[in-house]
C-alpha cells in the first residue's frame, strides 16, 4: 500500500503544489520526515530521483538487483541515513583490489582543518593508497555498480581509496563532511563541493576489532568480506549531520582491509 496515498489530502495538494515549483523533492520529503511519516519520505524519494539533490538507496525492498549482481539489505536507520549491504562484492573483487594495493600502501592522511592540505596524524594508524575513477578494470566496475546503487553519478565521486589496518590501527572519531565552520572547507569543497555520503566496502574478514562505530547511535557495524557499508553525511535538506560521527575500532586480532568512496556533491575534478 502506497504510504503517500495515505497521507491527508492537504499534505498530498501540498506535494503536488511544490513538485510543480520544481521544489527538490528531498527537501519535501524532509518535511514529511520531521512529521514522523518515514515511509512516505522515503517514498516520495523513489518516486522522484529525477527531482533530487542527494544520493539515496530504494530501502522499499529487502533484495536489490543491479546490473550485474543481487544485494540485500541487511540493516538501515534513518537518521541519520545508513545501510548495511550484503554480497556488495565478490571475494575475486576483494582480492584484486587488495592485490593491486599492497604494494602501493603509504601512511594514510587526514584533512587539515586550517588549510585544507592532507597531513598524516595519529588519529588515523593505517596505511592507504587512492585511486583515479576507473584507473583500473575492477574499480571501474565497482564505481558503476555504487552508482546504481546510490542513485548517483560516477562523476561525482572522489576516487576509490584501498586500506589497511594491522594489530592495532584505528580512525578515532571523526566526520567525513567538510565543516563549513572550518577554514579549510572552503578549500577542500572547490573540488565537488561537499561530501554528501561515504561508501565503504569491507575487503576481509577481521577476527578481531575493527568496526566501523557510530559514538552518538550506539551501535558498530563489523567488517565482513564483500559486505559495503554506505551512511549519508548531510540530512535530506543538504545540512550537516553530526549524528554521523564515527570511527573505525583497532584492530585487535587479524588485518583488516577497507576500501572507501566518498560520494560529492557535485563533479570532482
Amino acid at each position: 500500500m502506497s504510504a503517500l496515498m495515505e497521507l491527508e489530502k492537504t499534505w498530498q495538494d501540498w506535494l503536488k503544489h511544490n513538485l510543480a515549483r520544481g521544489v527538490p523533492s528531498n527537501k519535501l520529503a524532509a518535511s514529511l520526515f520531521e512529521k514522523g511519516w518515514v515511509d512516505a519520505a522515503y517514498e516520495l524519494i523513489h518516486k522522484s530521483n529525477s527531482n533530487l539533490q542527494i544520493p539515496y538507496i530504494d530501502i522499499s525492498h529487502n533484495q536489490i538487483k543491479l546490473m550485474d549482481r543481487e544485494v540485500s539489505l541487511a540493516f538501515t536507520c534513518h537518521k541519520p541515513f545508513i545501510a548495511v549491504i550484503n554480497n556488495f562484492l565478490s571475494p575475486e573483487e576483494c582480492q584484486a583490489l587488495i592485490d593491486d594495493a599492497d604494494s602501493k600502501l603509504k601512511a594514510s592522511r587526514v584533512v587539515n582543518p586550517e588549510d585544507g592540505t592532507f597531513v598524516e596524524h595519529h588519529a588515523r594508524t593505517s596505511t592507504s593508497t587512492g585511486y583515479q575513477r576507473g584507473e583500473i578494470p575492477v574499480i571501474k566496475s565497482i564505481e558503476n555498480r555504487i552508482s546504481e546503487l546510490v542513485h548517483w553519478p560516477v562523476e561525482n565521486g572522489e576516487g576509490l581509496q584501498v586500506l589497511r589496518y594491522e594489530d592495532g590501527g584505528e580512525y578515532r572519531p571523526h566526520f567525513d563532511f567538510f565543516d563549513p565552520a572550518k577554514k579549510s572547507s572552503s578549500v577542500v569543497t572547490k573540488r565537488g563541493g561537499q561530501r554528501l555520503g561515504t561508501f565503504l566496502m569491507y575487503l576481509s574478514d577481521v577476527d578481531a576489532g575493527g568496526s566501523t562505530r557510530f559514538p552518538n547511535l550506539n551501535f558498530e557495524v563489523r567488517p565482513k568480506m564483500g559486505t559495503a557499508l554506505y551512511f549519508a553525511n548531510t540530512d535530506l535538506n543538504g545540512q550537516i549531520d553530526k549524528l554521523t560521527l564515527h570511527a573505525g575500532t583497532p584492530v585487535t586480532e587479524g588485518v583488516k582491509y577497507l576500501a572507501t568512496k566518498w560520494l560529492r556533491e557535485k563533479p570532482y575534478v
